[in-house]
């Protein structure tokens, strides 16, 4: 009797010594991590754009990269990893230290057209990643070639259905938001477009000046030149407002149909980065988006700033996420 109480009296000392050991080594733990997140930056910083580098999300990234630079001391550099929509760049920050040293310059596609058309996409916005800040968006222009005898988004939808097969819509390829969104219109039009992907937006372009294609959906930048030269018909924007750059085309919403797609642009960490980051990082961006030469810098590519919380971040993602995916799901968009 004496020598089985001795032993539970053992394991028990054994059991509170390591139960001691693990709470220490809990508090060690989150003492340094609050430590190096008081400390940061300490070293520079990666900032991982998944798309190539000369658009403009890579030229937008580096305009805040250059400021954060010079607010901070350290240097935050951008890296481009391309592949699959923006999808092999943010696997690689998915699976990132959370120590707030390497980030992700993501857009529309990454954080909600990705994971909403390809099931194996390697990664989800909202598990792996904590959104920092929202930065930019910017909106499309849909054009027709003039071969298509219309003036304006209705004459376009009679047409469509009154010549089924006769309209193709281009693309930067399947499961860009140039093709989601000529998917939401067909979807909300009952109009009968096919669909042409090519491997990038300039040869969409070429392809509608050519008349190989009659709609397309791509970024005003690029199309106003060309409309202004008589090369294509600008029908309407998908934003919320006009565009600067052609003020007398409306938005879809203007023209009756309930389209509105912004492209969105902003600043993710890896899951677990410690908030006392996300914070300071987001007070950062959102002051950059307030300095007049850094929105000069930027004003070519039609984007309007878009400062805010982390927490409305966070909410537009998912927001975006069940939207595309329930486009993705009418449409049957399925990428592999």
């Amino acid at each position: 009797m004496t020598d089985t109480s001795a032993s539970s009296r053992a394991r028990g000392f054994v059991f509170r010594a390591l139960s001691a050991f693990v709470m220490v080594c809990a508090i060690l733990f989150q003492f340094t991590r609050d430590a190096a997140a008081q400390a940061w930056p300490a070293k520079p910083v990666r900032v991982i754009v998944p798309f190539a580098a000369g658009g403009s999300v890579d030229v937008t990234a580096r305009r805040v990269a250059d400021y954060l630079s010079r607010k901070f001391g350290q240097q935050f550099y951008v890296e481009t990893i391309v592949g699959a929509s923006g999808a092999t760049g943010a696997r690689a920050v998915a699976k990132a230290d959370p120590d707030g040293y390497t980030l992700l310059y993501g857009t529309t596609s990454v954080f909600a057209i990705n994971p909403a058309v390809n099931p194996n996409v390697g990664y989800d916005p909202v598990r792996n990643f904590v959104p920092v800040a929202r930065t930019f968006d910017s909106a499309m222009m849909l054009v027709t070639h003039p071969s298509v005898p219309v003036k304006n988004v209705a004459e376009l939808i009679a047409w469509g259905k009154a010549n089924p097969g006769k309209l193709n819509f281009g693309s930067a390829g399947i499961g860009t938001p140039m093709h989601v969104t000529g998917e939401m219109f067909k979807f909300m039009t009952g109009v009968q477009m096919t669909h042409v992907p090519y491997t990038g937006g300039s040869q969409s372009i070429a392809d509608i000046m050519g008349g190989h294609i009659q709609v397309l959906f791509e970024n005003p930048l690029q199309l106003v030149p060309l409309a202004r030269g008589g090369g294509l018909n600008m029908m309407a924007v998908t934003g919320e407002t006009r565009n600067e750059q052609a003020p007398e085309v409306p938005t879809l919403k203007e023209t009756g149909l309930d389209i509105v797609v912004t492209l969105i642009f902003g600043f993710a960490a890896p899951a677990g980065t410690p908030q006392p980051i996300v914070t300071t990082l987001n007070s950062a961006i959102n002051e950059a988006l307030r300095d007049p030469e850094l929105l000069k810098s930027v004003a070519s590519f039609g984007a309007e700033a878009k400062p805010g919380s982390p927490e409305d971040f966070g909410k537009f993602i998912v927001d975006e996420l069940r939207r595309w995916s329930e486009v993705a799901k009418a449409a049957k968009i399925r990428v592999e």
